[in-house]
């Protein structure tokens, strides 16, 4: 970046802003999916300090560690970071002892896939990293677009997104989140949007009433045999035509670039549920 690009005015997802006087060189990352975007932005290289859980990619695994969804905030501040990346919702209870200490704080909240788009956007912002953060934002801003000028079969498969399968209740997800889009967007319809935002539970007899054609879950498929052996949710139409589905929860659940191929895949399990 030329050295005119800064200082620069950031404003996060709380509305605050945040005067970054120079790029900064030394970030502490509090979430994988923030973690991830870094690096594949460019600024892996200004990464100085993640979580336990940042495993991608394999570079961020060998960075100093600042607790896990815990975050040690004396660790933190003996990284001296220029730039500190925290998420809304999973560190909300470390922010504001960040915040107490006067450090570089941007917060970010994704929920929805324009909000991944718009991370990667500010997190480009953030670290000068514009270009190619840009880049990667219009790719979702493109899927978007794509899926309002298709024109849509009025019968949509029901989809059915869910972290477990035992034990009951089964953690699905609700409206208000990537993944509901990304079911829109590959042509489903999400059968548990009208029961919450977020992931809510759901118990059996509620499943059958919402009766998917296709489930989708991040549960492995040698650990399914308690969903094709429970007594309700064995007669359910996805269970009885097999059309159960394990997925990496990395391309579903993480608000990084990756969920573009999480969509890919999902457009590839609805194009073969239809086909029969």
């Amino acid at each position: 970046m030329p050295p005119t690009a800064f200082p620069r005015r950031i404003t996060d997802f709380r509305g605050k802003t945040l005067i970054l006087k120079s790029p900064p060189r030394r970030i502490v990352s509090l979430t994988p999916g923030s973690t991830e975007v870094l690096f594949t932005i460019g600024a892996g290289k200004q990464v100085v300090g993640v979580t336990s859980y940042c495993d991608y990619p394999p570079d961020a695994k060998r960075l100093p560690k600042v607790g896990d969804m815990r975050t040690n905030v004396e660790a933190v501040v003996a990284l001296r970071p220029d730039l500190v990346v925290a998420d809304g919702v999973l560190n909300r209870r470390f922010v504001p002892a960040l915040e107490r200490l006067n450090l570089p704080l941007l917060v970010i909240a994704p929920k929805t896939w324009l909000d991944v788009a718009r991370v990667i956007r500010l997190l480009g912002e953030a670290t000068g990293h514009d270009r190619q953060a840009e880049v990667l934002a219009q790719r979702f801003h493109q899927v978007e677009r794509e899926a309002r000028s298709r024109t849509m079969s009025a019968a949509k498969p029901g989809v059915l997104f869910t972290l477990n399968v035992e034990p009951l209740p089964m953690w699905v997800a609700g409206r208000s989140l990537f993944v509901d889009d990304m079911i829109r967007l590959a042509g489903g319809r999400n059968v548990a949007a009208d029961g919450g935002t977020n992931y809510y539970p759901l118990s059996a007899e509620a499943l059958l009433v919402r009766e998917p054609d296709i489930i989708i879950t991040t549960v492995p498929e040698n650990r399914l045999s308690p969903l094709y052996e429970h007594p309700v949710l064995k007669s359910l139409k996805a269970v009885q035509n097999k059309q159960v589905y394990s997925v990496d929860s990395n391309l579903f659940v993480r608000p990084t670039p990756r969920l573009l191929k999480g969509l890919e895949t999902l457009k590839a399990i609805i194009s073969r549920a239809q086909r029969g």
